[in-house]
């Protein structure tokens, strides 16, 4: 199992957080973590401010990239190998229905979409759903996405007339973080703390558990 620290990956931050400022985010970082297997790993990530978005560059043996996105205190991440990897960050509503911004790797513009319950228990992730979106450059789509939660984390899959789109899911309150854009494309949902500290869940959509991390800033 390769660690948390060998996938590209990036912040898109778009707002203002709880008790952190948007322009005190950037700077230099160390990143600790325990990949799926509990093994500790660590390295240095740099986030650079780029107008309302915020460019991650993480370094090990190697740098790496990503994005990703800011809802409140919360920071939503997608991480992989190529820019068809997709962040959202949907709330989920006390209805059932999921509704939040999504943005990709390669643009700052942020998209968004309505996601509405068909099927599945009342009060539980798992179903499907009628989507119904823009993406960054304003066009409007829909499609179907199912929810099926898989160990600690949920395999998600969006349907429409240009084909499937496998993706992966993190639950956090009553927030979830989905990664679109493959086997390789991870996502994260990182607490933004007071302090300024990182700290959440990872997952890598070729498993069914759950990494963690925290940032520090150097």
């Amino acid at each position: 199992m390769r660690t948390r620290s060998s996938w590209l990956y990036a912040f898109v931050l778009a707002t203002g957080v709880m008790g952190v400022q948007a322009q005190s985010l950037p700077g230099d970082y160390v990143v600790e973590g325990r990949d799926f297997d509990g093994k500790a790993y660590t390295g240095k990530l740099r986030i650079t401010a780029a107008g309302p978005v915020f460019r991650l560059a993480y370094t090990e043996d190697r740098t790496l990239r990503g994005m990703g996105i800011q809802r409140g205190n919360q920071l939503f991440t997608a991480w992989g190998p190529n820019s068809k990897c997709t962040v959202s960050a949907l709330e989920i509503k006390a209805d059932g229905n999921l509704e939040g911004p999504w943005g990709d790797l390669e643009r700052s513009a942020l998209g968004s979409e309505s996601l509405s319950k068909q099927a599945g228990a009342p009060g539980q992730v798992d179903g499907t759903y009628t989507s119904r979106g823009r993406t960054p450059d304003g066009e409007s789509y829909d499609g179907v996405t199912t929810i099926e939660a898989r160990g600690q984390v949920f395999k998600v899959n969006f349907k429409d007339n240009d084909g499937n789109q496998p993706g992966v899911a993190i639950r956090q309150g009553q927030s979830l973080a989905v990664a679109y854009g493959g086997s390789r494309c991870g996502v994260s949902v990182y607490t933004i703390n007071a302090d300024g500290t990182l700290a959440g869940p990872y997952a890598d959509p070729r498993d069914n558990r759950l990494g963690t991390e925290t940032i520090r800033r150097r």
